[in-house]
């Protein structure tokens, strides 16, 4: 059976999404949140990508390289999950959980968390007492940190960043994650601690592959955790001009979100300029044409979630 999302008693999360990279994922991220943040309403952002794409553009990139505790001890050392509150970033727009470069290594904690919690606490799994404490034995002596505790009771180790996020979010209105590209613990990661999903896509032939692969790994996630995931927007992103694969891209994802809005962004310079400043297009540069997509978008959130606005917008 279907769950509740696993944070539907504290502030709506939200998840920007692909399948793939290079599709402007941060700038939709980054300029959502100035959205938002010009809503009137307290954004966190959550950078879950190991480049730290999202920390850079909100102007933190010395906290990518910082000392521990990171988000890399945050999720995967449960005697410092705590300490989030002291990697939090402040800012003008919103405050950050940075990225870290420490996260570039992870990929063997997080694969070794989820065998854990499946070794541990899936009921369907039947195997001796001796085998379970062997094969645990194995997996602690390949990872730096992740023990049986790190999970705790997660039936399949994407609880996580969930678990972190649970110890801070109360202080805010809204969260926004910016996720790795899929097909990996820490995409799956954001998305079960923020199953509201956003979709940013090109206006290129290769888009249409990407998209379909998000939507498996969609499908799978949720028959493999039991959480629904609701998509919530789509944006087509820099679009360079009306040429006939742009106009058929475009067709293509409005079809394919059919029920949910689909905005459309094209190709600016400022954007770019923005994320070198470590701003959002709305601090950057307010009178920008893309600054109105992107306040639709936040209004539309604002509505479908049921927040209340206050601020200038």
């Amino acid at each position: 059976m279907a769950q509740q999302a696993p944070q539907a008693q504290g502030p709506p999360r939200v998840v920007v999404a692909n399948a793939k990279g290079g599709v402007g994922k941060t700038t939709v991220a980054a300029s959502l949140i100035g959205g938002l943040a010009d809503h009137g309403l307290d954004v966190l952002g959550v950078d879950a990508d190991p480049q730290g794409n999202l920390t850079e553009a909100l102007g933190h990139l010395d906290a990518y390289e910082a000392q521990p505790p990171t988000i890399f001890d945050v999720l995967l050392n449960i005697d410092a999950r705590d300490e989030i509150a002291t990697i939090v970033q402040n800012g003008t727009e919103a405050d950050l959980v940075p990225s870290s470069i420490d996260m570039l290594g992870a990929s063997m904690e997080l694969a070794a968390a989820h065998f854990l919690a499946v070794l541990h606490n899936d009921p369907e799994l039947r195997i001796s007492p001796d085998l379970a404490t062997d094969v645990t034995d194995v997996l602690e002596m390949m990872t730096e940190v992740v023990t049986p505790a790190t999970v705790g009771d997660d039936l399949h180790g994407y609880g996580m960043l969930n678990d972190a996020l649970d110890r801070i979010d109360q202080e805010y209105d809204i969260v926004v994650i910016d996720a790795p590209p899929g097909h990996n613990p820490m995409f799956k990661n954001a998305l079960y601690a923020a199953p509201n999903l956003i979709v940013p896509a090109t206006a290129e032939a290769s888009s249409k592959g990407a998209v379909d692969r998000l939507f498996d790994e969609v499908a799978a996630f949720e028959d493999e955790t039991g959480l629904i995931v609701e998509e919530q927007f789509a944006v087509v992103n820099r679009i360079r001009m009306s040429t006939k694969a742009a106009d058929q891209m475009t067709a293509f994802l409005e079809e394919v979100f059919d029920d949910v809005p689909v905005y459309r962004v094209p190709e600016r310079v400022a954007l770019s300029y923005a994320y070198d400043e470590g701003e959002s297009i709305f601090e950057y540069e307010p009178e920008a044409d893309v600054v109105a997509t992107f306040d639709d978008a936040a209004a539309f959130l604002v509505d479908e979630l049921g927040l209340e606005a206050g601020g200038s917008a």
